[in-house]
């Protein structure tokens, strides 16, 4: 079958992935990446994201909130919890950056280059292909959008989840389910269900 758009990751590939992110800003790209994977938020949701978002000044929130300006069409915000890996990768991020101290709270979570200002969406791209490229991936299909679609993949074959578009779509915050069934990468399994 032939996709268009970025497709989603194997778990094998994530690690391979997360193992490639290398430099200076390494801790800023894995929690990009692991917070891209986990949440399903569009790459300008998160980065829109400043540390007070995610940061109370003792530890990493348990959930994450993106105000409706900033999600696509701008209908409604939308929150979402946070797995122990995002959490995790959260914490390395601010240790390593020193973003934990009370001046950096209005700053972007994934900022540019030590400036207050966030990565642009074709920065955010580049440090997902160059991580993918240093893993040894193919690139061919892999973007931000990358991240989003793992995350779907994941869910769609989860247990509460388990194949119900209506639960895929509010995870995805979408609100037409034709949206949704884009995400979803299953039609190779139904050409294999009616060739058994």
């Amino acid at each position: 079958m032939n996709y268009t758009g970025c497709r989603p990751l194997s778990e094998e590939e994530i690690v391979r992935l997360l193992d490639a992110c290398e430099g200076r800003y390494r801790s800023r790209d894995v929690a990009l990446i692991v917070m891209g994977m986990h949440t399903g938020f569009r790459i300008k949701e998160l980065l829109s994201l400043r540390v007070k978002d995610i940061w109370d000044g003792t530890k990493v929130a348990k959930e994450v909130h993106v105000a409706r300006g900033f999600m696509k069409g701008k209908k409604r915000s939308r929150t979402m919890p946070l797995h122990e890996k995002v959490r995790e990768a959260l914490h390395s991020l601010l240790q390593s950056s020193r973003m934990w101290h009370p001046l950096f709270q209005d700053w972007p979570l994934f900022h540019s280059q030590g400036r207050p200002t966030p990565l642009s969406t074709r920065q955010a791209f580049d440090v997902v292909v160059d991580a993918a490229t240093n893993a040894g991936l193919d690139v061919d299909r892999v973007g931000t959008h990358t991240l989003r679609k793992t995350f779907a993949r994941k869910m769609w074959v989860s247990p509460i989840v388990n194949r119900d578009p209506a639960k895929m779509a509010r995870l995805l915050g979408h609100d037409n389910w034709g949206n949704t069934l884009r995400y979803l990468e299953f039609t190779d399994e139904l050409d294999a269900a009616v060739l058994a």
